[in-house]
């Protein structure tokens, strides 16, 4: 293939063992580095910087001129594989042709310290034991949509999981993360700085959304699928909340009773208002 561009064709070849390994959480934190794959990805990857390669399948390869014009600003580097070696690296069904190889952004933060002055206009949400990856995307992707400036995560599914990555649809690349081991001390941190911690648990002294005050400063904290908030969250909590439903109705997803409590503070806020003060 003469595309000028590194061809592989052999699925043992180690560059194609490398980036397959990117599939395990466990190599994917030793390199820094994760897979986007597919179009829509690759080019808010590209967009945003951070992407070390692009890889595309031979026989797409042609068919994405307007993907690979962006390396040329980006500094990644193109490889072409044959169909059988981007399979090897692929995790989709059916593969559009291009995977993103992306170094973790450094807005992305491994940290138990509460840094609150930093921190005094951001509007944050917070997730506790979210372990199903495409739930975590996806609220990622609804703090992008509804004007949240981070995600405060502990003891969640791996940020950089392929499925996390899709369901994030992009917003993965502008969103800052926060990832926590105690994520308790995080919040009670932030709760001294004067914000309202605010837990969505179904209880009886929980208020229902829609019926008191949002505050830009409230930090809203979604629990576990199966469990809800972990006892330590609860105790720093200073409110409850809890998402008003026909009754019988089974208990909302997380990634949906999420972004159900994004949009209220959203709308409560005025989006024109939200808007012109951010």
């Amino acid at each position: 293939m003469d595309s000028g561009h590194e061809y592989i064709r052999s699925r043992d070849n180690p560059r194609v063992k490398f980036f397959s390994k990117l599939a395990a959480s466990k190599y994917r934190a030793e390199e820094r580095l994760f897979l986007a794959e597919g179009v829509k990805l690759a080019s808010e990857a590209l967009s945003a910087g951070g992407v070390k390669y692009l890889l595309a399948d031979e026989e797409k390869y042609f068919e994405r001129g307007d993907v690979f014009s962006l390396c040329e600003s980006g500094g990644a580097e193109v490889i072409i594989l044959s169909c059988h070696a981007f399979s090897k690296v692929s995790s989709e069904s059916s593969p559009q042709g291009i995977i993103a190889v992306c170094s973790f952004p450094d807005f992305h933060m491994i940290s138990d310290k509460c840094c609150a002055e930093s921190l005094r206009d951001s509007r944050l949400i917070a997730l506790d034991g979210i372990r199903d990856p495409g739930n975590l995307g996806t609220i990622i992707r609804c703090a992008a949509a509804f004007g949240f400036d981070g995600v405060i995560i502990g003891d969640c599914a791996d940020v950089y999981n392929t499925k996390t990555v899709r369901a994030s649809m992009g917003a993965l690349f502008r969103m800052r993360i926060t990832e926590c081991e105690n994520l308790s001390r995080y919040l009670s941190e932030l709760g001294e700085c004067g914000r309202r911690i605010i837990g969505a648990a179904l209880c009886e002294s929980s208020l229902s959304l829609g019926s008191f005050e949002t505050e830009s400063t409230d930090v809203c904290v979604i629990g576990n699928e199966g469990h809800g908030l972990s006892r330590e969250v609860l105790d720093v909590c200073t409110d409850l909340v809890r998402i008003p439903m026909e009754e019988g109705s089974e208990s909302l997803n997380a990634g949906v009773a999420a972004s159900v409590i994004m949009w209220e503070y959203y709308k409560k806020r005025g989006i024109g208002e939200w808007r012109k003060n951010r």
